[in-house]
């Protein structure tokens, strides 16, 4: 139904002399309604509501549309939430028209209420098929949070309501990295066959996949990982692609400009000569750092003489061949490395021990040789002696950042690091502390009911943040686990 505005004045209907200037009246679908100016404006620019003047009641501007759905959205721009949610397919219908859609789904799932205790079941999404989920991903903020998940070779959308669910088939058997670019695009790749490929979810449109983005000079590479930067922070979103040749011989990484799909620069290209792995061991881990300007890129090596691997910063306006910092590891070199733009610092968990260690980014410079970046977080003394050991504690062992805090997936269970004070004096000394994310029982799904009770969890093979929410892939589990830490979260089972 279109949107019909009448604007034409009535004959011989003079305005109430104490009318304010800033109200605005409207008659919706025979029910009138009184607000502001100001209020109809944070519908923003592109919405028809942010257009109507001024008006008295006498003449108010005619919309032909449902009364009880406009009361909802004319009370979510006063609030900047819903009072019930989640939306109703007709609201979210409603809110397309006024172009409220995007807004409407941001508020259910704010950045700002993130709070890692807080974080309890939500969801359960069951996916099609009979493949478990490989990898998980969620839109940044402040964009609405839509989940995206990989199982086999097809990539599921689900809205920030999770209240519908979009698949689309990729060419790739199956996948293993993803990237959230926007509620509406995805970006997929795989270890073992080339390109990256663009899943379009336009909402109102079926999925489709379309242009893959190869290695210009190596156009069958492989996927490693993938990252991208953040469509606010620049007028040109790039997406970075780590690639390795076919032969295993070369990789690079390689930015694209995702308005043009063009690749714009060559980063840390490597070439492989006889047996020497381990003078070029390609980036396996990505990571963009927004404040800082940099790229993080990881990779690692097990050979007879145990794990050794190269973590890079590269300020890619200033060189794509000399990176602004790097390390090789190799006495508990590390299972997985983050890095977190809100804290300036690098974390890894050491393969051997499993113990967490953090290195300051204002305290990096030069080359790295000779220089140890890392203090342990964790427990120094059982880091030392499983190094000496050789032991494996940290295999599997998955650490990502988000807002201002560090998770660490051991096995089935999250444990989160935080930044407290010891003290509020000047010159106070900053710490880290460990606690565990949902210590209460798992949530499991029978039929259409939801029930709480103690099972064994299965490991965690890929997690996602944003919005309020983490998102969990288990092993062999053909769902995703929703986590929500926004007060009054609603448990969804679709």
């Amino acid at each position: 139904m279109s949107f019909e505005v009448n604007t034409t004045p009535r004959e011989n209907s003079p305005s109430p002399p104490m009318a304010s200037a800033s109200v605005v009246a409207l008659n919706v679908g025979g029910e009138l309604f009184q607000t502001t100016a100001a209020t109809l404006s944070l519908a923003g620019a592109s919405s028809p509501l942010a257009s109507l003047a001024p008006s008295p009641p006498n003449a108010p501007h005619f919309l032909d549309r449902d009364p009880r759905l406009f009361a909802l959205i004319l009370s979510f721009l006063r609030c900047g939430r819903l009072a019930s949610p989640p939306p109703s397919p007709a609201l979210l219908a409603e809110a397309r028209h006024f172009a409220l859609d995007d807004a409407l789904l941001a508020s259910l799932s704010p950045a700002s209420a993130f709070s890692p205790l807080s974080l309890r079941p939500a969801a359960l999404l069951p996916l099609t098929g009979r493949v478990a989920p490989s990898v998980v991903a969620i839109s940044p903020s402040p964009r609405t949070a839509s989940l995206f998940a990989a199982h086999g070779g097809v990539v599921t959308s689900f809205d920030a309501a999770l209240a519908s669910r979009t698949s689309v088939l990729t060419p790739l058997p199956a996948v293993d990295s993803l990237v959230a670019v926007s509620p509406a695009l995805a970006l997929a790749g795989a270890r073992d066959f080339p390109g990256v490929h663009l899943c379009r979810f336009p909402g109102d449109a079926p999925a489709t996949v379309s242009e893959a983005l190869s290695w210009p000079d190596s156009p069958s590479a492989s996927v490693l990982s993938l990252a991208a930067t953040a469509a606010s922070e620049a007028a040109s979103q790039w997406l970075f692609a780590s690639f390795e040749s076919a032969r295993r011989n070369s990789s690079a990484v390689v930015a694209f400009d995702l308005n043009s799909l063009s690749p714009v620069v060559e980063i840390g290209r490597k070439e492989v000569f006889g047996a020497d792995v381990e003078a070029a061991i390609p980036p396996t881990k990505l990571g963009w750092l927004a404040g800082h300007s940099l790229l993080l890129a990881a990779g690692s090596h097990s050979g007879p003489a145990g794990m050794v691997g190269d973590i890079r910063l590269w300020d890619v306006r200033a060189s794509s061949t000399v990176p602004v910092w790097e390390v090789r590891e190799k006495e508990d070199c590390f299972a997985d490395v983050a890095a977190s733009d809100s804290l300036s610092a690098l974390f890894k968990v050491g393969a051997a021990s499993g113990e967490v260690f953090m290195a300051d980014l204002r305290r990096l410079g030069g080359d790295g040789i000779g220089v140890e970046p890392w203090v342990c977080i964790g427990d120094e003394k059982r880091a030392s002696a499983a190094t000496a050991s050789r032991r494996k504690d940290g295999n599997n062992c998955r650490v990502e950042c988000y807002r201002n805090w560090v998770f660490v997936a051991r096995g089935a269970d999250v444990e989160v690091w935080s930044q407290v004070e010891l003290t509020s004096e000047a010159g106070k000394k900053k710490v880290m502390r460990r606690n565990w994310v949902g210590n209460g029982p798992s949530m499991i799904t029978a039929g259409s009911v939801e029930v709480e009770g103690v099972i064994e969890k299965a490991k965690i093979v890929s997690w996602a943040f944003g919005g309020s929410r983490m998102a969990l892939a288990r092993v062999d589990q053909q769902s995703i686990e929703v986590w929500d830490s926004a007060s009054g979260a609603i448990p969804v089972n679709l």
